[in-house]
């Protein structure tokens, strides 16, 4: 099968949540069909790997996009007069519709793999032509979570209003679509609630469990972890909420407990603390990140906002780690509340897990041993290629598959 693979991004060098989805996926409809890539680079830099989807793509064209720098801010404020949602927005680009529309002229384009609601838009290029969306999360609800959050007044307000065209733009958009794939039953409920029905499926993010396997080395005594990015205002909520809020109760039970927060774009908070203590570390930005977590006892991930399953989660989980989260970070994760992974979201209970788990290091080495036999059993990616390709053998030319949808989107 000829598949058009719409993507927001290179998902090269794969070294986080979007990119590993993204690049398995990508990675698994390679093995049996043509695939003819369409990107966009968020920056300059963008355009560097692109030789690293050569083995896996029959054509790789990537865009620059449009709206970056001051450029972004200003979209921001057209934004505010327009009933897309500034994602969509943001993504649209009068030369990329015309290189898909010569593209599906000029190849037999059998199906359309659209990654992300960002590139939702794009279906009214493909006219009926079979279309899958992928959802790596609920765009709606996690910006929702995210102006709860928010301190500054101006941004919570801007944030509410994106809400609310988002929620409409995927009440519409979701349904339109022959396949609409989101990453857990949660995802997928909430989808169809609010768009009352539609041809949801989930397909959850998974682990590459030969790459994560649990460490033989030695775990240093009362050693705490998080991974993850804090350029994402999710990450940096959470790293800046944990030092906050719990980390203060850990150390005044434990003066000797220490944490490594290993991620690009540090924030302000963490390189503020860590120059008062010397047991706050931080590393920026670390391509393998399995050395960091392998000698920790305890992985951290307090987060308070957000959508989608966490891979950095599934990812510790998969070396034999235990994890403390929020009910936030295990949404989607079919592991068993204090068997499989721990689950607090009042900062004196996730400080008081943490210090259990700390103080009982052959508790939490059995609780990680748990949690990485849930990730072979239900997340390996060897398990999710095969649900892949039933999804996507449906849609071969001479299976019997729904005629596409007629689709109109609103104008840009």
């Amino acid at each position: 099968m000829n598949i058009l693979f719409l993507s927001t991004e290179n998902p090269f060098p794969v070294d986080h949540g979007h990119h590993i989805r993204t690049y398995h996926v990508l990675k698994a409809l390679a093995a049996h069909h043509h695939i003819y890539f369409v990107a966009f680079a968020q920056d300059p830099s963008g355009l560097k790997y692109t030789h690293e989807l050569q083995g896996l793509c029959k054509s790789i064209k990537i865009f620059q996009l449009r709206f970056r720098g001051w450029r972004q801010a200003v979209l921001a404020l057209v934004n505010l007069f327009s009933p897309l949602p500034l994602i969509a927005q943001k993504y649209h680009d009068p030369q990329t519709v015309d290189y898909i529309k010569k593209l599906i002229d000029e190849v037999k384009i059998d199906l359309v793999h659209i990654d992300l609601l960002h590139l939702a838009n794009y279906r009214r290029a493909l006219n009926s032509r079979p279309c899958i969306l992928v959802n790596h999360n609920v765009e709606s609800l996690r910006i929702l979570r995210w102006s709860k959050i928010e301190r500054n007044i101006l941004l919570q307000y801007f944030l509410r209003y994106q809400y609310f065209k988002l929620r409409n733009f995927e009440r519409a958009i979701c349904t339109q679509f022959n396949r609409c794939i989101v990453v857990s039953d949660y995802d997928k409920a909430f989808l169809a609630d609010l768009c009352g029905g539609g041809n949801f499926v989930s397909v959850p993010n998974g682990v590459d469990a030969d790459y994560f396997q649990p460490s033989d080395g030695e775990v240093i005594p009362n050693s705490l972890v998080w991974t993850g990015s804090m350029k994402s205002p999710y990450n940096r909520d959470a790293v800046i909420y944990f030092l906050g809020k719990i980390w203060p109760i850990i150390q005044r039970n434990i003066p000797e407990a220490r944490v490594t927060f290993v991620g690009g774009s540090p924030a302000k908070k963490l390189k503020d603390t860590a120059k008062k203590y010397p047991n706050i570390n931080y590393t920026d930005y670390v391509q393998d990140v399995r050395r960091y977590v392998a000698e920790s006892a305890v992985f951290i991930a307090p987060l308070r906002c957000g959508s989608g399953t966490k891979i950095k989660i599934l990812n510790a989980m998969a070396q034999g780690k235990p994890v403390v989260t929020t009910s936030i970070g295990a949404e989607g994760i079919d592991a068993k509340p204090d068997a499989e992974i721990i689950i607090a979201d009042a900062p004196a209970e996730f400080a008081e897990k943490t210090i259990y788990l700390l103080r009982n290091p052959q508790e939490a080495r059995k609780i990680g041993l748990r949690a990485r036999k849930v990730i072979t059993e239900k997340y390996d990616w060897k398990i999710i290629n095969k649900k892949i390709e039933q999804i996507y053998k449906e849609f071969e030319p001479d299976a019997n598959r729904k005629p596409a949808q007629t689709f109109v989107p609103a104008e840009v």
